[in-house]
């Protein structure tokens, strides 16, 4: 699958645990983690997109299906605050 878009780190806030479910966390709970994160922006092998997150230690991972790039650039934003401005293409395989 095309990679359309990274952010190679990017520390979130989130509640759960890996095994148990987790979620995106509001800013002012005090109960949430920050735990840095990777995110992309691939295709879904067909005409949608992924939205695709995985925190470094490989503990908590997640996608979300999309049918257009802006969505999923959207729904990063309202549920991980991530602004435009932040994805980076990616880095090709040498």
């Amino acid at each position: 699958m095309q990679t359309y878009a990274t952010i190679e780190r990017r520390v979130v806030r989130i509640l759960g645990h890996p095994n148990s479910g987790w979620s995106p966390a509001d800013p002012d709970d005090d109960n949430a983690l920050e735990i840095e994160f990777r995110f992309a922006v691939t295709g879904d092998g067909n005409k949608g997109f992924l939205l695709v997150y995985q925190s470094s230690d490989g503990r908590y991972a997640a996608d979300s299906w999309h049918a257009t790039m802006e969505e999923a650039f959207d729904v990063a934003q309202a549920s991980y605050g991530i602004t435009r401005s932040e994805w980076m293409a990616p880095n090709p395989v040498p």
